[in-house]
C-alpha cells in the first residue's frame, strides 16, 4: 500500500514521508507506526541508489559529437621495452572513420607517454586535414594541464605547451576528459602496435576488435 499511493507523486524525502505519515501514521500503535517507518525509509533509499546507478551508467558510454566534428581518442601503453600510441577518430554516428596505431621512442614514464599521444593524436589530425574535432582521453591531469592557462613549470612542461601550440593551428578543437569507460576502442590499439614496427593507418578494413568495441558504445 505504501509504495501504491506514496513512491509515485513525491519527488523527494520530505514530500515522501509526509504522504506516509498521512496514510500510515494515523492508525495503529507506536511498533506498527515504528516498523511502517522502518519499512518505507529502507524502499526510499532502495530506489534512490537504483536511481543514482542508472544515471551514472548513462555517462559512462562514448557520447557521440555534434554533426559538425569529429570525434578523437587516444589511448597510450608504456612499459620498460616499448610505447605504444592509438587513436581511433569516429563521426556522429559513433562509426569509425580511421584508425592509426604507432611505436613511439623517448617515453620516460606514464606521463610522458599521454602527452605523445596528444601530439600523436594532434599530428594525425593536422595530416589527413581534420580541422573541427573534439579531442578526448581519461588522463584527468593531463587534461587539466593542457586546459590550463598557467606555465607548466614541470619536467614535461614543455611537452604541454608544444601541445598548447598545436591546439591553435585548428579551426576548432576542444580537449575534454572521459571516463576510461568512454575510450574503450582506443585501448586496444597501444597494444597492437606494440606487434610491428612503425605505424599503420586504417581508413578501411578496420581491425574487428576496434569496430566490436565502438558497437558495443553505441548500445
Amino acid at each position: 500500500m505504501l509504495k501504491a499511493i506514496c513512491m509515485p507523486a513525491a519527488s523527494n524525502f520530505k514530500d515522501w514521508f509526509d504522504c506516509f505519515l498521512k496514510f500510515q501514521g494515523k492508525d495503529g500503535d507506536a511498533t506498527q507506526v515504528g516498523e511502517y517507518a522502518k519499512a518505507f525509509l529502507q524502499e526510499y533509499w532502495n530506489i534512490h541508489k537504483r536511481q543514482e546507478t542508472r544515471r551514472y551508467k548513462e555517462h559512462t558510454k562514448w557520447v557521440a559529437p555534434d554533426e559538425s566534428y569529429l570525434n578523437i581518442n587516444m589511448d597510450g601503453a608504456f612499459s620498460k621495452e616499448a610505447t605504444g600510441v592509438g587513436v581511433v577518430v569516429r563521426n556522429h554516428l559513433g562509426q569509425v572513420e580511421a584508425i592509426m596505431a604507432t611505436r613511439v621512442e623517448g617515453a620516460h614514464n606514464a606521463e610522458h607517454v599521454e602527452c605523445l599521444a596528444f601530439l600523436t593524436a594532434l599530428e594525425f589530425a593536422r595530416d589527413f586535414g581534420i580541422s573541427h574535432f573534439l579531442l578526448e582521453r581519461d588522463a584527468l591531469n593531463i587534461v587539466q594541464r593542457i586546459n590550463s592557462n598557467e606555465p607548466d613549470l614541470s619536467l614535461i612542461g614543455n611537452l604541454i605547451h608544444g601541445i598548447r601550440a598545436m591546439l591553435h593551428t585548428f579551426d576548432f578543437v576542444k580537449v575534454s576528459h572521459v571516463r576510461r569507460t568512454n575510450n574503450v576502442p582506443t585501448h586496444i590499439m597501444p597494444k597492437l602496435s606494440l606487434s610491428f614496427e612503425g605505424s599503420r593507418v586504417w581508413f578501411v578494413n578496420f581491425p574487428k576488435s576496434v569496430i566490436e568495441a565502438a558497437l558495443v558504445d553505441l548500445q
